[in-house]
């Protein structure tokens, strides 16, 4: 009976493992610690004076330093080719090889345990280094995306989130382990991120859809995921704040660190619990058919299960590449079934023609009748020969599109400008954080790289969930949450600029929010307008928006204004090396330009919302809550 028993518990133990491994949220999650490690990139504020004072660097090559970063974090074309091609696994094997030789070999340099290689080299393996993160960010974002097609706000904003995170939480470990040496950090960099992919490579994958799945189920997975993470990033807050005002031991530390591991971990009971009310759900369907649970649709009472047989058949081969109304939980557009007929993409080319200019305008209702009027009369009309029903070349907003044929559209590139002008800026801020609060008289810069890094983690939190609100409550354009994100930005920027009493506080704050809803937005927008099919390519094209912004505000101008500012100083006697630059004039100029390009995005950010409200209407118009 013993043996029965252990038997029959070995058994429950490998079948609950076996739906714990094939469960989407175990991959979502797993894709959390690997973005955790994801925005490397984002601590050169806290390592880069060291480098500057150990190789006698200028802040000018300290920026083009931070440049070749940026790049590297950019080019992630090929990654997002490699997607298509090699298996996750791979794809995160290639990154955390690049991690550890980029990233290690720097390290061995400034530790002098191997000889000084010239600035151009040193540029090369930190391009290196930082590419390594693509290979990351490319597998956790396709993969998820993917296995949760009807939530890419949420799943973007959350991964994108931990992204901004990553700084903050190594920052916390350096804290405990290795301070005061600073080069340890290096270490830590190197080390690190590798280790997470190589523990998580096999964990991330493609997983299907579930029936017993829907979004009453995801609903109770975002809500947990989100409430720990509005904790992780307070408790963060809370930790450098007391830590940077009050000397700590290292058991309070070693405390604070673990607490921290522990809330990195909490996500994984979101898989177990999907999984437990599935279950339950399960059970409760087999004692009773009749009380079969939907949280997708309403259920029908018993004199009306006739309305259950459908009218068409189903078409069960029909070919769904990329996103598609579906994919939304929406109904597809009605469409002729009989011989002869054409699908409903076709005969939207002639609906576009015939519709009058000021249909938007009229009542909801009113406006889907005399629609519905318009596309019958094309119907029939192209039956009987009268029109030529004739499809418009390419795709249009919200189908596949080939990266070659976004290039030509211009929502492309209206995004892509806006992008430019908000993450290089904010790319700007972030690298040379430890330089401006250093320059303000702060002595520890590490607290303001970690407290940007929260606050670019709420950003994009905020930024992925904002503009799902915008876009399934009130059928709008995410764009406008591009305006508000850039707005902030030019806030923010004016507080650097003015650099009063504790404006550096806020305009963190800002900037942190402002330039990390970008990449909580962005994404799901490339998705929506040019398709899911070549999600990928978008996206890492869409990231050379960063290094383009950075190159010439962080490299050619914060830089040389900085150095020219150093320099006017020193002969003025004020520091004793050209190498140093102190008050609020070193980045003034730097940030007022900044300020103009941000309002800049804006504008093209306003006109990207006014040219996309139709595809939102189409996608979102009936889940709106305010229709």
């Amino acid at each position: 009976m013993q043996a029965s028993s252990s038997a029959g518990a070995f058994v429950a133990i490998m079948s609950f493992l076996s739906k714990l491994w094939s469960n989407r949220w175990l991959v979502l999650v797993a894709s959390f610690w690997i973005q955790a490690c994801d925005g490397i990139g984002y601590a050169f504020g806290s390592y880069s004076p060291l480098i500057k004072s150990s190789l006698g660097y200028n802040q000018q090559k300290i920026n083009i330093l931070g440049n070749a970063k940026d790049i590297g974090d950019a080019i992630g074309l090929i990654s997002g080719t490699l997607c298509e091609i090699l298996p996750v696994w791979a794809i995160y094997l290639i990154g955390a090889i690049q991690n550890v030789v980029g990233y290690g070999w720097i390290w061995l340099i400034v530790t002098k345990k191997v000889a000084e290689l010239p600035f151009w080299a040193m540029c090369i393996l930190m391009f290196i280094g930082t590419n390594g993160e693509t290979y990351f960010n490319t597998g956790s974002l396709v993969t998820n995306v993917r296995n949760f097609p009807k939530s890419r706000g949420h799943i973007v904003g959350l991964l994108k989130g931990f992204t901004g995170l990553c700084s903050a939480i190594f920052t916390q470990i350096y804290t405990t382990f290795f301070a005061p040496d600073l080069a340890a950090y290096l270490f830590v960099v190197a080390v690190g991120p590798t280790m997470v992919a190589l523990f998580v490579m096999f964990i991330i994958r493609p997983v299907k859809e579930k029936p017993g799945d829907s979004i009453h189920l995801e609903k109770i997975g975002f809500t947990f995921i989100y409430a720990d993470c509005i904790v992780m990033a307070a408790y963060l807050m809370g930790v450098m704040l007391l830590q940077d005002f009050i000397s700590v031991s290292f058991a309070v530390s070693l405390t604070f660190t673990l607490i921290l591991f522990f809330l990195l971990l909490l996500p994984l009971a979101t898989p177990v619990t999907i999984w437990l009310v599935k279950k339950k759900t399960s059970f409760v369907t087999s004692l009773d058919p009749s009380a079969e649970i939907s949280f997708g649709a309403p259920q029908l009472v018993e004199e009306d299960k006739s309305a259950v047989v459908p009218l068409l058949p189903e078409d069960s081969t029909a070919a769904k590449v990329g996103f598609t109304s579906e994919d939304l939980g929406e109904p597809r557009p009605f469409t002729e079934s009989r011989p002869g007929s054409f699908s409903g993409s076709v005969e939207f080319s002639e609906l576009e023609d015939e519709k009058p200019a000021d249909i938007d305008l009229l009542p909801e209702p009113i406006k889907k009748q005399k629609l519905n009027e318009i596309r019958n009369m094309i119907v029939f009309a192209a039956a009987d020969g009268a029109v030529r029903v004739r499809r418009k070349k390419g795709p249009r907003r919200g189908e596949d599109f080939t990266l070659l044929q976004g290039l030509v559209k211009a929502d492309f590139w209206l995004l892509f400008f806006a992008l430019v002008c908000g993450a290089g800026t904010g790319l700007t801020a972030i690298d040379n954080m430890g330089q401006m609060s250093e320059s303000q008289g702060y002595a520890n810069s590490g607290v303001f790289v970690s407290m940007l890094s929260i606050w670019n983690f709420l950003g994009r939190l905020i930024g992925g969930s904002g503009s799902e609100l915008l876009a399934r409550g009130y059928a709008l354009p995410r764009a406008w949450a591009l305006v508000v994100s850039l707005s902030l930005m030019a806030v923010g920027n004016v507080l650097f600029a003015m650099a009063w009493p504790s404006t550096l506080y806020v305009g963190t704050l800002l900037v942190g929010i402002g330039y990390g809803s970008h990449w909580g937005i962005i994404p799901p927008i490339l998705s929506e307008i040019f398709g899911l099919k070549n999600f990928g390519l978008f996206y890492n094209f869409f990231i050379l928006s960063s290094p383009i912004g950075s190159i010439f505000l962080s490299g050619f101008l914060a830089g040389y204004l900085y150095d020219i500012e150093a320099a006017k100083q020193h002969s003025a006697g004020l520091t004793s090396t050209e190498l140093t630059c102190l008050g609020a004039s070193c980045f003034k100029g730097t940030f007022l330009i900044m300020t103009g390009v941000c309002i800049l995005g804006i504008i093209l950010a306003v006109i990207s919302a006014v040219r996309t409200r139709g595809v939102y209407k189409n996608l979102y118009g009936n889940q709106s809550l305010h229709r």
